[in-house]
């Protein structure tokens, strides 16, 4: 990587740029909690005020350009890398507007910095470049770049081709990618096949990946659903929700050791700023070097479900590809994955027996889940009417445009109602803490 950054630096500073460098080496942060306090409760600024973290952000949002420089994880940004992008949301406004024909949050700010993406690999791999090109992109209309261009290199380029790319990068503006192009993206692969064992017992092992670890997450909800059914069936079945002793050598072997002893392992998580969690992301890293350094692999199932905040579910397909990735990087068997729109507004985290959170039942919901779980025990992907039930409109009789109004309206109210139970008015959620140097 120091070559690249050498290079790279060289080009910026000859192009007339004032460079100012952060390396996620030597950075101390807490990672995003989904707490929504930079939301609801002091609006613009994220509760955790390290000094390091609002140079960071005060930086990305006073550049012209931020150029985001990381190994390509999976077809994402490495875990450092997104556990900055994931603190960098308090730019953002709460409330949501159509944005290249999809909700995403309206801006807070009347400017923002024009982003570029580099991701490095050790070797080529077409699919995670492909993956990790869209995820720069999608990343770009969440942020409101003016625009973005994106590029993947290798560790061994020469230096006259890491300049010319770079040199690119600098004067191109890339299309914007949204819609059909993310839809597209989960399209059935072969993946090696495990040697069945009828008569061995199975084990199934659920990672809750929301970083919401004081209340019951929506995550847990869906990844407990198919898990309970599994029980039913006669699995051993465990969960474990990641928390920051991840970070420590003590919670990777607890990890590893979980991993190491089932038979499938499920993935629930929330999707953030177009990815997975940063803990779901290091966990991933966690476990493929295990497995990579491992001679004799346990043949293991894997099977993801990702939700987000938006009415549309496809936009979790970023997400889910960069699951599937791992997968084939591990030569884990992929079961496929379910993406669910709007999950926070529907179900708040709570059972699935109940009503949602806007008043109907989640027949359609639960129905998908068991219906995946039974599959799933018999050793056979997930069915596709599961994965259409769960990434349509929940909603029982409402098409997908009005129960897009309704998201947009009811979105609104949601954030006032929250604000105003901690003294928040609307017109503070508007602050701009940066205008002012609020932040400094």
């Amino acid at each position: 990587m120091s070559l690249v950054m050498g290079v790279l630096n060289d080009v910026l500073r000859q192009n007339g740029a004032q460079v100012q460098v952060f390396s996620t080496g030597n950075l101390k942060l807490a990672h995003c909690i989904g707490c929504f306090g930079c939301w609801l409760e002091t609006p613009g600024i994220c509760r955790f005020k390290e000094p390091v973290y609002q140079k960071i952000f005060k930086a990305w949002m006073k550049s012209d350009v931020v150029i985001l420089l990381t190994p390509v994880t999976f077809g994402g940004y490495s875990s450092p890398v997104k556990q900055i992008v994931e603190r960098i949301v308090p730019a953002l406004l709460p409330y949501m507007a159509s944005y290249h024909g999809e909700i995403h949050h309206k801006p807070r700010y009347s400017r923002y910095p024009r982003l570029i993406g580099i991701g490095v690999q050790d070797k080529p791999n077409a699919a995670e470049a492909d993956i990790f090109k869209l995820l720069v992109g999608r990343h770009a209309i969440d942020m409101h770049a003016p625009n973005y261009a994106t590029e993947v290199v290798n560790y061994n380029d020469n230096v006259d081709n890491l300049r010319k790319t770079f040199l690119s990068l600098l004067t191109r503006n890339d299309t914007l990618r949204a819609g059909n192009s993310i839809k597209k993206l989960l399209q059935p692969v072969e993946i090696m096949k495990a040697k069945s064992e009828p008569n061995r017992e199975q084990h199934a092992l659920l990672i809750v990946g929301s970083p919401k670890t004081l209340s019951n997450s929506t995550s847990s909800v869906l990844g407990n659903c198919v898990l309970d059914r599994l029980k039913e069936q006669s699995w051993q079945t465990e969960a474990l929700t990641l928390k920051t002793d991840l970070e420590t050598p003590e919670g990777e072997a607890a990890l590893l050791s979980a991993v190491d002893r089932v038979d499938l392992l499920i993935l629930a998580f929330p999707l953030y700023v177009d990815a997975l969690p940063y803990l779901v992301t290091r966990a991933l890293e966690v476990i493929a070097r295990h497995r990579w350094n491992t001679a004799q692999r346990r043949p293991l199932r894997i099977f993801a479900i990702s939700n987000n905040g938006f009415p549309e579910s496809y936009q979790n397909n970023v997400a889910l590809s960069i699951c599937r990735n791992f997968a084939i990087s591990t030569d884990m068997i992929w079961m496929g994955a379910l993406a669910m729109g709007s999950g926070e507004a529907i179900i708040s985290g709570s059972p699935l027996n109940q009503k949602s959170a806007l008043g109907f039942p989640l027949n359609k919901v639960q129905s998908a889940l068991t219906a995946s779980a039974d599959a799933l025990a018999q050793g056979q992907e997930v069915p596709a009417e599961s994965v259409r039930s769960l990434a349509g409109v929940q909603i029982p009789f409402t098409p997908f445009f009005v129960w897009r109004i309704m998201a947009l309206y009811g979105s609104t109210a949601f954030w006032n109602n929250r604000a105003a139970k901690n003294g928040v008015s609307k017109q503070q959620i508007l602050a701009k803490p940066l205008e002012s140097d609020a932040v400094s």
